[in-house]
């Protein structure tokens, strides 16, 4: 577990790009919630700019942070009802 401000990461999910990465980490709160940090890194370095990802980067990110239980199982069924018209 890494610790940042008062949150700790408990599960990640990582995609590399050329020379930096994108995650996705579930973190934990000391009030005993929880939240879903995305972002952009370089070099260990958190990137302070926007996060621009193709299409297929996006499915590749949350397809691996499924499977690495930093968003639910579910996640995708109550995605596909909230975009249903």
């Amino acid at each position: 577990m890494v610790e940042n401000e008062n949150k700790k990461v408990t599960a990640s999910a990582v995609i590399d790009l050329v020379d930096q990465e994108v995650r996705i980490d579930k973190l934990a709160l000391d009030t005993g919630g929880e939240e879903i940090r995305i972002s952009f890194w370089s070099g260990g370095l958190l990137l302070p700019q926007p996060l621009v990802l193709t299409e297929n980067q996006i499915l590749d990110i949350l397809h691996q942070a499924v499977h690495a239980g930093v968003l639910p199982r579910n996640f995708i069924g109550k995605l596909r009802e909230r975009i249903e018209i």
